[in-house]
């Protein structure tokens, strides 16, 4: 039987397994940003040797801000599991593969994943090279819209060109404001969504965590599964 699974590192970062692929996304972050969590060297010491994070085919990430990417800890892991892929929307890795068109897409083992540039949340990061995905495995789909801008059109228009999402992994925003949750509702309607980019407990500063639990009880009765915890694992 097929099995699909999601694993937490901190942030927005994650494992992804879908069938026999392991796809890290956004996973790999070392710089701490005021009101969220990062990869501190006790859980990248964890990391290490947890079995979900063994092997990675494919590194992804969605923008190179600093509480989604570090070069750094990307070049280590790289060190230790040569054999993974890395692509990401600017250059820093030799063997790197980078996005620049609207669309893009690759095909990696029974997987193959479409990449859609998409604005980042904020008018501050306008000119920022932001990427999100739709990942497809045998019919089973994964969207990953990265800090996309809350309802932009441009995610409309990604979803409009695939087929039904399965399971979605988004921002908090998308649930505790308005207009977020009518466009999960219109143009996503996922079987479960997956709710990422919270802070640990003890770098809540801004209450996003009780935001967050209070809002997934407005969605009705569709499958919302909080990512709170380091290496909170979910089956999809």
């Amino acid at each position: 039987m097929i099995t699909h699974q999601i694993t937490i590192t901190a942030n927005a970062g994650s494992v992804l397994c879908l069938g026999q692929t392991r796809v890290w996304v956004d996973a790999l972050h070392d710089k701490k940003v005021p009101g969220f969590s990062t990869v501190t060297p006790t859980l990248w010491d964890a990391m290490a040797v947890h079995s979900d994070f063994a092997k990675p085919d494919l590194l992804f990430f969605t923008h190179c801000h600093p509480d989604h990417f570090s070069p750094k800890l990307t070049g280590q892991l790289l060190d230790h599991w040569p054999q993974a892929k890395v692509i990401l929307p600017e250059p820093f890795f030799s063997n790197q593969l980078t996005l620049s068109r609207q669309r893009e897409r690759l095909n990696l083992y029974d997987l193959t994943i479409y990449f859609a540039r998409l604005p980042h949340e904020g008018a501050q990061y306008a000119n920022v090279a932001h990427y999100g995905c739709i990942l497809e495995q045998d019919g089973f789909r994964v969207l990953v819209p990265g800090d996309c801008a809350l309802a932009a059109p441009e995610l409309a228009q990604f979803l409009s060109e695939h087929g039904p999402i399965d399971a979605a992994l988004m921002d908090f925003p998308w649930i505790t404001l308005p207009k977020g949750r009518r466009f999960i509702q219109e143009y996503i309607h996922p079987r479960c969504l997956l709710i990422s980019h919270l802070p640990f407990p003890g770098d809540d500063i801004y209450g996003y965590r009780p935001a967050a639990i209070k809002s997934a009880a407005k969605m009705g009765d569709l499958d919302v599964r909080l990512l709170l915890e380091p290496f909170q694992q979910e089956s999809l």
